[in-house]
């Protein structure tokens, strides 16, 4: 691998190890700051909000299931093998 290849990947593990302890360690001693700081605002942006308009699954009994025994017919025919009988003396 070449040198400059490795350094470069090292270095964007370093700024993306930065950016995480960066983000995760700073607070705001009020919340009229939080909202004007583009780390909380973008961190929030994206949590999910719980909203449905489905109804709850109505489960109901379609039919039974019959199991039958499978019987498989057996065939065993020499013909069929490419086995040659014995010799006719």
């Amino acid at each position: 691998m070449r040198l400059w290849v490795r350094w470069s990947a090292w270095i964007c593990l370093s700024l993306m190890m930065w950016t995480v302890a960066a983000e995760s360690t700073h607070n705001h001693p009020n919340r009229t700051e939080s909202a004007s700081c583009s780390i909380c605002v973008v961190a929030h942006s994206a949590s999910p909000t719980v909203s449905s308009s489905q109804s709850a699954p109505a489960f109901a009994a379609v039919g039974l299931m019959r199991e039958e025994d499978v019987v498989a017919k057996a065939r065993f025919d020499f013909s069929d093998q490419g086995i040659r009988g014995p010799p006719a003396l």
